[in-house]
């Protein structure tokens, strides 16, 4: 397998496991040793607010019974850079339909 499609498959592994809830193909996604989710999310006030979480306690999150994934449609990937045989980012760009 190819450097770029073993990448492709580990992204689809976080998408495609993070839709149907399936922990074991999340987890294919992610090192979990070292791994953390960072980002922006509107708070109650509607500012954007920075969180910071392992990959375990996401994938915890993402797998329990009362959590709702977000919709994912038209999901693309627009680059994958690999810099070396052990580094590489990839960018994607994917509409979240999210329901208020």
């Amino acid at each position: 397998m190819s450097d770029y499609d073993a990448i492709k498959e580990t992204v689809f592994h976080y998408f495609e496991g993070y839709r149907d809830k399936d922990r074991e193909r999340l987890e294919k996604a992610f090192s979990l040793e070292i791994a953390n989710m960072m980002g922006y999310i509107k708070n109650k006030e509607g500012k954007l607010e920075l969180f910071s979480m392992t990959m375990r306690e996401s994938i915890d999150k993402w797998v329990a019974p009362d959590y709702t994934p977000f919709e994912f449609s038209d999901g693309n990937i627009l680059a994958v850079d690999i810099f070396s045989d052990v580094g590489a980012t990839w960018r994607i760009v994917n509409k979240f339909i999210v329901n208020p």
